[in-house]
């Protein structure tokens, strides 16, 4: 039962969250190829296509260009080297590990279990637990604050957003959100938290400091992708039935339009230089949006299945 469940939520789940502003290189997990593309966003091409093995999921960037990579289903997180472009570990990891962040200083990476029901902090070399695992009945997206002290983790079926203090890991706090949060993004102040609801077809907008909840605002069905612009002026969401993204003004959250992009978009990115890049899953390619002109750029095709999306750090 728990397994089709899993399942049946992995065929309709967004699986990655983006936050900040990028530096260097995004990397996408292709699910159905069982890859990860590194792409250049200078240039808008592939430079690497790298096998992970079957179903990568969520994704994260550490420091000395490490990326983590999980496995829902095959209790695994792989550890690429991406400058190398190749993978260097794969830690066991017991449960269905989804959603992952890693510490900015490269100590611990943050999983959510969606088969145990927690959160858990592992050694990035080694997987092994360290610290206590914090209930989190079913945690997907992950998303950390600049500082690496606090956590934020959207608790899918409770209608809540639940704060992680990372030293202690314990909970520092929750915050009502709408139905089926799903992903996060920080602005890049780290004053806000975007929450986009998939089931209410809504985001809400949290204020971290107070951990309150700011305001609610409509933005059409299924939004299954956020992200702010580095200027932090526009919030950027994906729609997967309508494909495109809808743009938000960040002061007065008001809808501005949206821009079509390919079918069924997914995980949102946001770039230095104000655009965002948008993981079209059934079109197999990856869009960059001008948010501000609200346009469509370019479109670039990639493995199978592209859905996570992350970036490299300095």
């Amino acid at each position: 039962m728990r397994r089709a469940r899993l399942l049946a939520v992995l065929a309709l789940a967004h699986l990655a969250w983006a936050h900040g502003a990028l530096a260097g290189e995004i990397y996408v997990a292709g699910q159905e190829a069982g890859v990860v593309s590194r792409v250049d966003p200078a240039t808008n091409r592939v430079v690497a296509t790298i096998p992970v093995g079957p179903g990568p999921a969520g994704l994260a960037t550490g420091p000395g260009g490490r990326v983590y990579v999980t496995h829902p289903d095959h209790r695994a997180i792989t550890v690429i080297d991406g400058p190398a472009g190749r993978v260097v570990a794969r830690l066991d990891h017991p449960g269905s590990p989804f959603g992952i962040a890693a510490a900015p200083d490269g100590s611990a990476l943050y999983v959510g279990d969606w088969r145990r029901g927690e959160v858990v902090r592992r050694d990035p070399r080694t997987g092994a637990a360290t610290g206590p695992a914090v209930p989190v009945a079913d945690p997907a997206g992950l998303v950390l604050d600049r500082s690496g002290g606090r956590l934020y983790v959207a608790d899918r079926e409770h209608r809540r957003v639940v704060a992680i203090d990372t030293a202690a890991m314990r909970i520092a706090g929750t915050v009502p959100a709408g139905e089926g949060p799903f992903a996060l993004a920080l602005s890049p102040d780290g004053a806000r938290l975007y929450v986009a609801n998939v089931r209410s077809g809504d985001l809400t907008v949290i204020a971290t400091g107070t951990l309150t909840a700011l305001a609610t605002v409509p933005v059409g069905a299924m939004p299954y992708g956020v992200a702010a612009t580095a200027d932090g002026r526009l919030v950027v969401v994906s729609r997967q039935h309508a494909g495109a993204v809808a743009v938000i003004a960040a002061d007065g959250l008001s809808t501005l339009g949206d821009v079509p992009v390919g079918r069924y978009p997914e995980g949102v990115l946001a770039l230095e230089d104000g655009r965002v890049a948008v993981a079209n899953w059934f079109s197999g390619d990856l869009s960059f949006v001008d948010p501000q002109a609200r346009r469509e750029l370019a479109r670039l095709p990639l493995a199978d299945g592209p859905r996570g999306l992350a970036a490299s750090l300095r």
